[in-house]
């Protein structure tokens, strides 16, 4: 599982998800999409950005482990809305201020449920979905990330 990035130019970039497996059976589909910046961050805003992505990932995550959880339990939903917000601090990221967190401090989730089941099944859905949903254990918990560089000039010849 992973992707690769490659810069279409300005702040625009173009990713391709690689083929993964589901258990040990392969799943090769591959998808290509694009992020971009709003105007105020020189992009064109014609694509939603890295943070929209990943606050993207983590709720469909959590949505697919919600409702898997509540059919699990034969909880018929008629509708279920998950939002997540957070505020970034644009200090950060520019490297103005060394006090202040580059990335999301705190994100607040919130469901709206309509279905069979009770609040106390939502939950207890919720809290499962807290405890297993890689989305949000990846975002909650520190990981260890490497990074290996190949920083090679590739000269092309004319």
């Amino acid at each position: 599982m992973g992707v690769t990035a490659n810069w279409k130019g300005g702040v625009e970039t173009e990713i391709t998800t690689h083929p993964k497996n589901i258990g040990s059976k392969p799943a090769a589909k591959q998808f290509t999409y694009s992020i971009g910046e709003p105007e105020a961050l020189l992009g064109d805003n014609r694509y939603p950005n890295p943070q929209d992505y990943l606050l993207g990932g983590m709720a469909g995550c959590m949505m697919v482990g919600f409702v898997a959880g509540a059919t699990a339990k034969g909880i018929q939903l008629e509708s279920v809305k998950l939002t997540i917000k957070g505020a970034l601090d644009l200090r950060g990221f520019l490297d103005l201020d060394p006090n202040v967190s580059v990335g999301f401090e705190e994100l607040q989730f919130n469901f709206e449920v309509a279905g069979r089941g009770t609040t106390e099944q939502y939950d207890e859905i919720i809290a499962h979905v807290q405890k297993v949903s890689p989305g949000y254990r990846t975002i909650s918990d520190p990981v260890r990330i490497s990074i290996n560089r190949h920083l090679g000039i590739e000269q092309q010849e004319v």
